[in-house]
C-alpha cells in the first residue's frame, strides 16, 4: 500500500529502529507526503529547495511500508505504549486520499486518530469525522493577517474564515497550532489565542525552530521567558482562571497579568510547562535538542525544572518575594 513517514521518535517507539530516546512518543506521528506545494518560510517540505525534505521542524521521518507501520500500532497500543495516531499531512496529490484510507484502517482496529492537513472546506472535514477521525487540525500558525502573508504567502482571512466554519459544523472536533516567535507580539499571540480557546478550538502551540535550507533558517528562536507566559496564558485563560481584558500590554509586551504575580504563582501547575495541544500528544523534543533549553516538556517535570520554569516565566513580572521554594513547592503536585 506504499510508504509513509514516522517520526524518528515514533520509529523507535514502534521498534522499527534503535536510537537512545529518554523519553518517547505517547501518540504515533506518521507523515503523508514529500514535498508541499505550499511555501511555507519555516518549513522544510515546502515548495523552495532546501534539501531538507526528511525533516518536518527538526525531526526526521524515515519512511517504512505501511503495513508494517499499522501492526506495529496495533502491537504497541495493545501494550498500552502507544494512545492514538496523529498524521501530518503535506499539500500534494493523493494525500487526503491516502489520509482516509490508512486512518480507517487504525480505527476500525480500534485506535483514535487524529491528523493535521489542509482543509480547503467544510466536505473534507465531513468525510474525515464521518470515517472517525477524532480530532481535525488546521494549522494557522502565524498569529496576523501580516505576518501570515509574509511565512505562509497565503490569505489569512481564507484560513481563518474556514477554522470558523469548520469549529460551527464540528465542535469539540477541530484544533490548531500557533508557532510562537516569529516576529509577533505578546498581545498579538494572546489576542488570537484567547478567540480560538472562546471558541472552543484546541491550540497546540511549538516554538519557532530554525531548519537548515529554509528560507527562516537564520532567525533565532524566542527567548524562553517569553514562551514561558504565553504557555502559562494558554492554561489559564482556557481554566477561565484569567481574563484576557485584564491583561496589561506594553508596546505588545505582557507587563501585567491583572493580578499579583504572587496570585497567578498559587494557580500555576506543572503540567502547563509540558506540551500543549490534543489529548496524549507529547512530541518529544520536536523544538529542541536533547540537552537544550526545554520550551515543551514531553513528560512530567522535576521539581528543579519547575522551579526554573516558574522563575523563568515571571523572570519581569515578579515582586520581590514571590518565588520562594516554598510557594512553588505547594503548587508542584498538582
Amino acid at each position: 500500500m506504499g510508504l509513509v513517514g514516522v517520526s524518528s521518535g515514533t520509529a523507535a517507539a514502534l521498534g522499527l529502529k534503535k536510537t537512545k530516546n529518554d523519553t518517547l512518543p505517547t501518540t504515533a506521528y506518521l507523515l503523508l507526503g514529500t514535498g508541499c506545494k505550499n511555501s511555507c518560510r519555516f518549513c522544510p517540505q515546502g515548495t523552495q529547495e532546501s534539501g531538507q525534505r526528511n525533516f518536518l521542524s527538526r525531526i526526521t521521518w524515515p519512511r517504512y511500508e505501511w503495513e508494517v507501520v499499522f501492526n506495529r500500532i496495533i502491537k504497541s497500543a495493545g501494550e498500552g505504549k502507544i494512545k492514538r495516531v496523529c498524521f501530518q499531512v503535506t499539500d500534494s496529490p493523493g494525500n487526503l486520499g491516502k489520509l482516509k484510507t490508512y486512518g480507517k484502517a487504525l480505527i476500525d482496529a480500534g485506535i483514535a486518530v487524529n491528523s493535521s492537513c489542509v482543509v480547503e472546506n467544510k466536505e473534507i472535514a465531513r468525510d474525515l469525522i464521518s470515517t472517525g477521525f477524532e480530532k481535525i487540525s488546521l494549522a494557522l500558525d502565524a498569529v496576523n493577517p501580516e505576518l501570515f502573508r509574509k511565512i505562509k504567502g497565503r490569505d489569512w482571512n481564507q484560513t481563518w474564515n474556514c477554522l470558523q466554519e469548520l469549529n460551527n459544523a464540528y465542535p469539540g472536533r477541530i484544533s490548531t497550532h500557533l508557532i510562537v516567535g516569529m516576529g509577533e507580539t505578546q498581545q498579538e499571540l494572546l489576542e488570537i489565542l484567547f478567540k480560538l480557546l472562546n471558541m472552543g478550538v484546541t491550540v497546540g502551540l511549538f516554538a519557532f525552530t530554525p531548519i537548515k535550507g529554509t528560507p527562516m533558517a537564520s532567525q533565532k528562536q524566542p527567548p524562553v521567558d517569553y514562551y514561558r507566559k504565553v504557555q502559562v496564558a494558554r492554561h489559564l485563560l482556557s481554566e477561565g482562571k484569567l481574563a484576557y481584558d485584564r491583561l496589561n500590554f506594553s508596546e505588545g509586551k505582557l507587563i501585567d497579568w491583572g493580578l499579583s504575580a504572587e496570585k497567578v504563582v498559587e494557580m500555576l501547575a506543572p503540567h502547563y510547562y509540558q506540551t500543549p495541544g490534543c489529548k496524549d500528544c507529547n512530541r518529544p523534543y520536536y523544538n529542541e535538542s536533547p540537552g537544550g533549553e526545554m520550551y515543551n516538556y514531553p513528560r512530567p517535570l522535576t521539581f528543579t525544572e519547575y522551579k526554573n520554569a516558574v522563575i523563568q516565566t515571571f523572570k519581569e513580572t515578579a515582586q520581590e518575594g514571590t518565588l520562594d521554594e516554598e510557594k512553588i513547592l505547594a503548587t508542584y503536585n498538582r
